[in-house]
């Protein structure tokens, strides 16, 4: 590869801020880096204001189509092939873009239940695939129809096409090695030749020279073919990745500490087993923060490999290190900036103040876990967590056991470097427990995490006088009997002309409920209620932290703070009938292991009322359509 992740990010972010070197940015061949490396997500975002330039070149669209079926976008995916399809200049490309039509309709074969719909995107995957390898020849869409011809009740099909293509990959000059290979190891299991499959799979990822989204194809492709195939433990194996992982695990000693749980003396005998740990697992994607001790030696490890750090800190620098990192010393200080400059991603949590909050840590934890395994959906892979544990400590908010322990909670395995085993060895005395978190410095009040929906009524502002009483029975009460009807109703309801503003507990509570508002929604017969037939609702949901108190004016318990007001500004650039959420909120619902929800990326969006721009996703169910 041309570039690592962290150069690619810096070489983006640096046209971001430079209009200049915006100007002369090669977003086409950042974006193709950005896909081999498995960030579609950035390559989406390279080329979004490019490709709806009316000059946007032939390859540029077709990249753009790329990325996003590749993060699941699959209707904007949809509208740039179909342009290509019907664009005679771009007719060198028809073969890809038939190609990837056929993904696109693959991937909707793959996330829809069982049915007719589904029965008719896998008929057309499979026309779109078998029309372009009827036009060329070409392997590519050859091996993908046989596959979906196994996939849909035509084993022998299969079999006779997977046949015809691996003479073809053979012969196939200006096929790129490694595609090539996994061409050849998808046909041989078509044809029950698992060590031959396994032989070429190794082939394939050698000759990919590191592109882990090259070799996530693949490996999804597997995914698919293991619903209907035995796969040996050689096969899977061949395709390996290094794996993602989190890390938890405890700071070092503060001074005031009255007996020793992370000692500097223990410095070098936990580094030394970070190091063998991440070496044994294979570990080439970390999540983590960055308190001196632990986490410090764990993204040391990680860069001294060249592997992806992806730091996420609860929150500002400043305030991190006076709580996690400044009492270890100056040097401590120094490591965390360098970790900091050198990691290939740093998050925040939240951009406001500290505050004394214990559950910033929690969100941002929360937060990191998302985020690794949406990194590790991307590559088709199972994440771990890894962490630095004393068993003898105690649960507290947002630290390691509690990490530990919701992540075991999920099912998801866990590798622990046992902290008091390593003291015992050092001949180093056992811990005791931390002293009790200082009083909140701000008048009592503590924000919690919670999940904020806002919505309106599209077209509201055009509803004539008479239109109010059929508003009021018709639309507010439809709302109120989803209120009425869930199962885990909103701690809080607000309305104010058209505006709703709902909170919830847990993030799962707000996007089921959200979910239920948008259908009951849809199914409405708006005409006979009195209202117009294209009578909508647009709804956003977020997750942070936030202030409840009471409110004086209303005389009962309301919610205050910045996650509030990001809330409500995302809102108004909904589209109607869609819910849109935050990717806090998409990282918590994968923390949270929901897996009867799906988020499909939109990209990076301005808000309402100039409140700047974030990542927005779009909230479906799985087994939907998007």
């Amino acid at each position: 590869m041309a570039l690592s992740l962290r150069e690619l990010l810096e070489t983006w972010h640096a046209a971001e801020a430079d209009p200049v070197a915006r100007a002369r940015l090669d977003v086409l061949a950042l974006a193709r880096d950005a896909l081999a490396l498995g960030q579609p997500h950035l390559a989406d975002e390279a080329l979004r204001e490019a490709v709806a330039r009316p000059d946007a070149g032939v390859e540029l669209r077709y990249t753009a189509a790329l990325a996003a079926a590749r993060l699941g976008s699959l209707r904007r995916a949809q509208r740039l092939v179909d342009a290509l399809l019907a664009d005679p200049a771009a007719r060198s490309l028809q073969v890809d873009a038939r190609a990837l039509a056929g993904r696109i309709a693959k991937d909707r074969w793959a996330r829809l239940a069982p049915g007719a719909q589904r029965d008719a995107a896998g008929r057309q995957a499979l026309a779109a695939y078998r029309d372009a390898w009827d036009a060329t020849r070409d392997p590519f869409p050859g091996i993908n129809a046989a596959t979906l011809l196994l996939l849909t009740g035509a084993p022998e099909a299969a079999r006779a096409l997977a046949r015809e293509v691996r003479v073809a990959a053979r012969e196939a000059a200006d096929m790129a090695v490694h595609w090539r290979a996994a061409t050849l190891a998808e046909a041989a299991l078509l044809l029950d030749e698992q060590d031959n499959a396994a032989a070429h799979y190794r082939d394939a990822v050698r000759a990919a020279l590191g592109r882990v989204g090259d070799v996530a194809s693949m490996r999804r492709q597997l995914r698919l073919l293991a619903g209907v195939l035995p796969l040996s433990p050689q096969v899977e194996a061949a395709l390996a990745l290094p794996r993602v992982a989190v890390f938890s695990g405890h700071m070092l000693d503060a001074p005031e500490r009255a007996e020793p749980r992370f000692p500097a003396a223990l410095e070098a005998p936990v580094a030394a087993a970070i190091a063998a740990r991440i070496e044994a697992l294979d570990i080439g994607f970390g999540y983590c923060a960055a308190a001196c001790g632990s986490d410090l030696l764990f993204v040391e490890a990680l860069l001294a490999r060249g592997a992806e750090v992806h730091l996420v800190l609860p929150f500002p620098r400043e305030d991190f290190l006076a709580t996690s990192v400044a009492h270890a010393g100056e040097a401590w200080v120094a490591r965390f900036d360098a970790a900091l400059a050198r990691a290939t991603s740093v998050t925040y949590g939240v951009r406001e103040r500290y505050l004394g909050d214990d559950s910033l840590f929690v969100y941002a934890a929360r937060l990191m876990q998302g985020a690794a395994r949406l990194r590790a959906r991307q590559l088709e892979a199972e994440p771990l967590l890894l962490a630095v544990v004393d068993p003898t400590a105690p649960r507290r908010p947002g630290g390691t056991v509690d990490v530990l322990t919701g992540w075991r909670d999920n099912g998801l395995h866990a590798e622990c470097i046992d902290l008091a085993a390593l003291r015992v060895q050092a001949g180093v005395d056992g811990a005791a427990p931390l002293p009790p978190p200082p009083p909140a410095p701000h008048g009592g009040l503590r924000r919690d995490l919670r999940t904020m929906l806002f919505a309106d009524m599209v077209g509201y502002s055009r509803l004539a006088e008479e239109d109010t009483p059929a508003f009021l029975a018709h639309f507010l009460g439809a709302i109120a009997d989803v209120v009425a009807q869930a199962d885990a109703p909103p701690q809080f309801v607000n309305t104010w002309g058209d505006g709703l503003f709902m909170v919830f507990d847990a993030v799962e509570q707000g996007a089921a409920f959200a979910l239920r508002l948008r259908d009951a929604v849809a199914r409405c017969d708006w005409p006979a209620r009195g209202l117009p037939a294209a009578t909508s609702i647009r709804i956003a949901l977020h997750s942070g932290p936030v202030f409840q108190a009471h409110d004086r004016l209303i005389r009962r318990q309301n919610y205050f703070g910045a996650h509030v007001i990001r809330a409500a500004r995302m809102e108004p650039v909904v589209a109607p009938g869609a819910v849109y959420v935050s990717a806090e909120l998409a990282c918590l619902l994968a923390a949270g292991d929901a897996t009867e929800f799906a988020t499909d990326y939109l990209g990076i969006l301005p808000l309402a009322k100039s409140h700047g721009s974030c990542a927005l996703y779009r909230l479906r169910g799985v087994g939907e359509e998007e």
